[in-house]
């Protein structure tokens, strides 16, 4: 299992200029909204999805939903939504806590987050937060397009 440590020790190999904070509970956008202080814009959601046979990260701001139609149409493949269950297999990282950055597999911004300077992301687990420029993201290997509902 990945963890917060693991995160850490990611984002100083690859030069991610990112940080991680802890906070008391933050696995709802509304719990880490309040929690910050900050607009539900400005937190992400790592969501984990599934087409066939290989898992997607699909990112978008709190304030929105993934589109899956959108997202078979950039794959070319039916997609669904992981089950809480699901995601520690898929991602190494407990539901909740999945950051958006670390993965080895497709991962897919939604180009309204790059209007935010900085977000907050999933950090390991529920009881971090990763503040992150979205630049990193997609330097991180992310490609953008629009994929919120």
């Amino acid at each position: 299992m990945k963890d917060v440590e693991w995160l850490k020790n990611y984002m100083k190999e690859k030069g991610i200029d990112a940080k991680i904070i802890e906070v008391k509970k933050a696995s709802t956008v509304k719990e880490a909204a309040e929690e910050l202080g900050c607009s539900k814009r400005q937190i992400i959601k790592s969501i984990v999805l599934v087409a066939e046979d290989e898992p997607i990260i699909a990112i978008v701001d709190g304030t929105s939903s993934v589109d899956l139609k959108k997202v078979e149409k950039l794959v070319g493949k039916n997609v669904r939504i992981a089950g809480r269950e699901e995601v520690p297999h898929l991602t190494g990282f407990p539901a909740g806590g999945v950051p958006p950055i670390g993965h080895n597999c497709k991962v897919i911004l939604d180009e309204r987050v790059l209007k935010n300077e900085k977000v907050y992301g999933g950090g390991g687990d529920e009881k971090h937060l990763l503040l992150i420029p979205p630049t990193e993201i997609t330097k991180d290997g992310a490609t953008t397009a629009k994929i919120r509902k």
